[in-house]
């Protein structure tokens, strides 16, 4: 087992939690990078690489906020482990139905997390910041899955200009 990708991953996912989440957001809409990464490791790889990914990833995330990192680990660890389960025994050809389960793990992550730090304004936080998020994260999820089905390459995209 090869650990050289995962690092890198994991180093992707502290920058982009240190340095790039201000640069990508949207009005406070930002991209669940720690829950698409664990969706993706868990739709491909095995049960064990995806639940210590979701734990180191849990890790990472949660260091700026020492608080949260707890509830990130359940959650994350508990979001891999659903994914592997459901993507072993679901049929996965088809991009729409990846693209249904990561939507769920998505808005599993987003929901769990935001009832589990600040239930009070939940709903407020369900249609302004969660759902829009989760939306953000699936476009991205989708541009990787057309790019892994090899429906969008580097020569199809200079082709439409």
């Amino acid at each position: 087992m090869s650990i050289i990708p995962y690092i890198v991953y994991l180093y992707l996912l502290g920058f982009h939690v240190t340095i790039l989440s201000d640069l990508t957001s949207i009005f406070g809409v930002t991209i669940d990078l720690a829950a698409l990464m664990v969706c993706l490791i868990a739709i491909y790889k095995s049960e064990l690489k995806a639940l210590w990914f979701a734990i180191a990833a849990a890790i990472v995330t949660g260091a700026m906020k020492l608080d949260i990192m707890p509830w990130e680990m359940l959650f994350l660890g508990t979001l891999a482990l659903a994914v592997r389960h459901l993507s072993v025994r679901l049929n996965l050809d088809s991009t729409a139905s990846k693209l249904l389960l990561l939507a769920g793990g998505l808005l599993f992550h987003r929901l769990a997390l935001t009832l589990a730090i600040s239930p009070a304004d939940f709903f407020t936080l369900l249609y302004r910041y969660i759902i829009p998020s989760v939306i953000y994260t699936w476009c991205l999820g989708w541009l990787y899955f057309l790019y892994r089905d090899g429906r969008m390459t580097w020569a199809k995209f200079k082709a439409l200009f």
